[in-house]
């Protein structure tokens, strides 16, 4: 499993940076990035995240923020699974993805990763929640270090922003954001983790 989200990475990076230097006609490149965009599979690589977590040895340490209160409690393992559940759909892949979001790509060096940000090409159907995501990635060993999602809904007149940032191997954190008309929002925060050598 490891070996083949290594190789998406590196043709990820392999892509971005030989898609940057075809700037020769602006609009050739973009309808090329539409008809051959490759997307991250994020939510295999979480879902594998999962299944390794399942397997590990640890109980995972939950801490929630909310109103000016913390309170923690350890976790099962399958607590995580429940809580990333929401995040899991829609796929986030090539195939389902491209025909909505563009990629853009920059090696970021006050963080030391390359980052892949998504964004809406469109007005994006119903049924995808999904506004944004990110996917840092480490230069030199060509791991995924981080993944960050924002998911955002309005029902019954109440926006609610949801932001999740995966540390890879290392723990994951959900904001959050409810918006009731003519209030103040209220911002809930709930971070796992479950490597505590870091």
């Amino acid at each position: 499993m490891l070996k083949i989200f290594t190789f998406l990475i590196f043709g990820l990076i392999i892509f971005s940076s030989c898609h940057s230097r075809e700037n020769k006609s602006e609009n050739s490149t973009i309808k090329n990035a539409e008809s051959v965009q490759t997307f991250f599979p994020v939510t295999d690589y979480l879902k594998g995240q999962l299944y390794e977590l399942d397997s590990m040895p640890v109980t995972p340490l939950k801490t929630v923020t909310f109103n000016g209160k913390t309170d923690s409690e350890w976790l099962k393992r399958e607590s995580i699974r429940l809580l990333a559940a929401p995040f899991l759909t829609p796929v986030i892949d090539s195939v389902s993805m491209s025909p909505y979001f563009s990629v853009k790509s920059f090696l970021d060096q006050t963080i030391n990763a390359f980052t892949f940000s998504y964004d809406p090409i469109k007005q994006l159907p119903d049924s995808i929640k999904l506004t944004h995501w990110d996917v840092y990635i480490n230069p030199q060993s060509s791991t995924v270090e981080r993944i960050y999602l924002v998911k955002e809904n309005t029902e019954n007149g109440i926006n609610t922003t949801t932001q999740l940032t995966w540390k890879s191997d290392q723990g994951c954190t959900i904001i959050t954001i409810t918006q009731k008309p003519g209030k103040e929002p209220l911002i809930k925060e709930e971070k796992m983790k479950w490597n505590f050598d870091n």
